[in-house]
C-alpha cells in the first residue's frame, strides 16, 4: 500500500474530483465515493471528436465533467438522429450502438463495466440507479423511433422543447423558458433538416410563440406548443 502524504490525504494521481458533484451519486456515503475514485479515469475530447475509450466493446459508463456530448444514431444513408444532448453532471452508459460526440471541448470521467460492478457490489443503491438510467436511455430511443414514424416535423420539434424542459425539471406553466440549443442541434434532435427547422422557428416567432437568439430560443407562449404534445399523448 502506498504511503500517505504528510497532510494525511489519500493520493489522487489521476486527478479525479469529488464524485459527489454528479447527481447520480447524490446521498451516497462520502467514504465510499472517495474509495471509488480509483476505478475512474479522466479524458478530454476536442469539439466534434467522437468519444472513444480504451476499453473493449460498448462497456463504458461515462460522466460529463464539462462541455456537452451528443448521443446519436447514424443510418446507412448518412442521416443522423440525435437521442439526447448531455451536459455537465450527466451520465451515460454505452450499452447501445449510439455514437457519443463532443459538441464542444469536453472532459469526462469514465470507468468500465467490470469496475462498475465492483461498485454495485459495495452499494446496491448504485445498481438501482443504473437500472433507472438504462430505462431512461431505452425511453429516449423509443421516443425517437415513435417521433420519426408517426409525427410531423413541427410536432417533433415541440416535443424536443418539451423534453428539454422536463429534463431541467421546469414546469410547463412557466411563460418564459429558455432552450439552450442551436438550430443545428434542434434539427438533429427532431430528425429533420436545419432549413426545415429554421422555417418552423421563424413561423413560430412571427406568431409570437418564441424569440430566436444565437445559440438559444426563448419560449414566450409555450402553452401553444404543448397543445401539439398533448395531442400526441391523447
Amino acid at each position: 500500500m502506498p504511503a500517505k502524504k504528510g497532510c494525511g490525504a489519500m493520493p489522487n494521481p489521476k486527478n479525479i474530483p469529488d464524485l459527489g458533484i454528479f447527481p447520480f451519486f447524490n446521498g451516497l456515503s462520502p467514504a465510499l465515493l472517495e474509495s471509488w475514485k480509483e476505478y475512474f479515469n479522466r479524458k478530454s475530447f476536442a469539439k466534434r471528436q467522437r468519444l472513444v475509450f480504451p476499453s473493449t466493446g460498448s462497456d463504458v459508463i461515462f460522466f460529463v465533467l464539462s462541455g456537452e456530448v451528443k448521443i446519436a444514431y447514424s443510418s446507412e444513408d448518412g442521416k443522423e438522429f440525435t437521442i439526447t444532448i448531455l451536459s455537465a453532471g450527466e451520465v451515460y452508459s454505452e450499452h447501445s450502438l449510439a455514437m457519443a460526440t463532443a459538441i464542444e471541448k469536453t472532459e469526462v470521467l469514465y470507468l468500465n463495466m467490470a469496475d462498475f460492478r465492483s461498485i454495485m457490489d459495495e452499494s446496491p443503491e448504485v445498481a438501482r440507479r443504473l437500472v433507472r438510467l438504462l430505462g431512461t436511455i431505452l425511453r429516449l430511443t423509443n421516443d425517437l423511433i415513435a417521433d420519426l414514424a408517426f409525427r410531423e416535423t413541427a410536432s417533433r420539434l415541440a416535443r424536443v422543447f418539451w423534453r428539454t424542459l422536463q429534463a431541467k425539471n421546469i414546469t410547463m406553466k412557466q411563460q418564459r423558458d429558455t432552450i439552450h440549443l442551436t438550430h443545428e442541434e434542434l434539427a438533429s434532435l427532431s430528425g429533420s433538416t436545419r432549413q426545415t427547422i429554421n422555417e418552423i422557428l421563424r413561423h413560430w416567432e412571427q406568431q409570437g410563440i418564441l424569440e430566436l437568439h444565437r445559440g438559444y430560443v426563448v419560449l414566450l407562449k409555450p402553452e401553444k406548443l404543448w397543445v401539439k404534445v398533448s395531442h400526441d399523448h391523447a
